[in-house]
């Protein structure tokens, strides 16, 4: 175990060092010509989070204390002008009460959407888990009109700002506001782009066992003030078949998506589950944003309780995004000055009344550094949808490199 700690240690702490000399090698001088920028063939980035967090039922009564240091490293290497290659490492120390849930369900430490295991419990103890994840891991090779991408990477098809039913092969979920990169997937990816507006994309994950692979096309084009996209393919062991918009109705962003999941074996249009989103936002001139959301699920309940449906393990799928036939979606962001930004954003469940409340101050300390306090709060009665669950309160320093 030691080992694996020093050579965890000694990775981090060689790539950050790389990450300094690296920035003081991007200019040379040149006696003729002056500084000239050195041509780089790869770029090494990533950032060092701490995340403390409270949560409670009650605030007079018991709390629990957790901690999470959070470190990603991204290393992208260009060989030429047509290859280059990602590789992305997500490293978390989680320590405080709630380590032994993460030793009991392995889900809490993020979904399982790989064909290769590429994670591991470098050590732990009593209280603490270190956690280690390769999340992203391709090669990509480019010339002309044709891009092909293959390896670990995220295949980002969906275009409503919170649910995504056409993100058919990786969902994430609303909740895991800390994992900014989102979940990749193990796939090849082929992408031909026909002109500035429009292109077609064919993708393909092969799964471990019978009935989880994808293979599916898309294809995007513009119609007027609207960016378009179609899709079809099969989806485990569905026929799916949906699409998407994003443009404007006069001032107000607009967008959506829809998809029908048929199930393939004993073919019958009338078991398809029917997915859809649909979201419209606006910005004042004072830089108030608003911004609302609606979510269908055909298959989901309308009394759907917070024991049967856990929404912290990050098992959605584009299928069922929510446990809950209806979603809605609300938010509100205001600029108070150039280095201070407020969000408050709230899910409701209409069958129940219960709702999710997620305020956010973000204060800028300097172009790398940023401290976000804040909380997830959820309100209903027990039975119901988000009445189950503890509040948290949150806060968290970022360093980015």
């Amino acid at each position: 175990m030691k080992q694996d700690i020093h050579k965890i240690l000694l990775l981090t702490g060689s790539l950050i060092f790389a990450v300094v000399q690296n920035t003081a090698a991007q200019g040379e001088v040149d006696s003729s010509q002056g500084t000239i920028e050195k041509t780089k063939h790869w770029v090494l980035n990533g950032y060092l989070k701490d995340l403390q967090s409270i949560q409670f039922t009650d605030i007079k009564k018991k709390w629990t204390l957790d901690n999470l240091v959070h470190n990603r490293l991204d290393l992208h290497w260009y060989a030429d002008s047509l290859w280059k290659i990602h590789v992305g490492v997500r490293n978390r120390l989680y320590y405080g009460e709630s380590v032994p849930l993460y030793k009991q369900n392995k889900k809490l430490l993020g979904a399982n959407n790989d064909f290769f295991d590429l994670s591991k419990t470098i050590v732990s103890g009593e209280s603490f888990l270190l956690h280690s994840t390769v999340d992203r891991a391709s090669v990509d090779f480019t010339k002309g009109k044709w891009q092909v991408t293959a390896g670990r990477q995220r295949i980002n098809w969906g275009v409503n700002l919170v649910w995504n039913p056409n993100d058919i092969f990786n969902a994430y979920s609303y909740f895991d506001f800390d994992y900014e990169e989102r979940p990749g997937t193990d796939a090849v990816r082929i992408q031909y782009y026909l002109n500035s507006t429009s292109s077609a994309e064919l993708a393909y994950k092969p799964g471990k066992h019978s009935g989880e692979t994808i293979l599916a096309g898309l294809y995007r084009f513009n119609k007027g003030s609207y960016d378009i996209q179609l899709l079809s393919g099969m989806m485990n062991n569905d026929l799916v078949i949906g699409g998407g918009w994003s443009g404007t109705l006069g001032q107000t962003g607009f967008n959506g998506e829809i998809t029908s999941f048929t199930p393939l074996k004993h073919f019958q249009l009338s078991k398809t589950i029917l997915s859809a989103s649909a979201g419209i936002n606006y910005t004042f001139p004072n830089s108030l944003y608003l911004h609302g959301a609606y979510l269908l699920n055909s298959a989901g309940i309308l009394h759907a309780d917070s024991l049967t449906a856990n929404l912290l393990l990050n098992n959605v799928s584009a299928k069922s995004l929510s446990p809950s036939r209806h979603s809605l979606f609300v938010e509100s962001a205001f600029q108070f000055t150039p280095l201070i930004r407020g969000d408050l954003a709230g899910i409701i469940n209409p069958s129940d009344g219960s709702f999710f409340a997620s305020p956010f101050i973000t204060f800028s300390l300097t172009n790398s550094m940023e401290l976000l306090t804040g909380g997830q709060l959820f309100f209903g009665k027990m039975n119901s949808l988000y009445g189950g669950y503890e509040k948290i309160i949150l806060l968290r320093f970022k360093w980015s490199f």
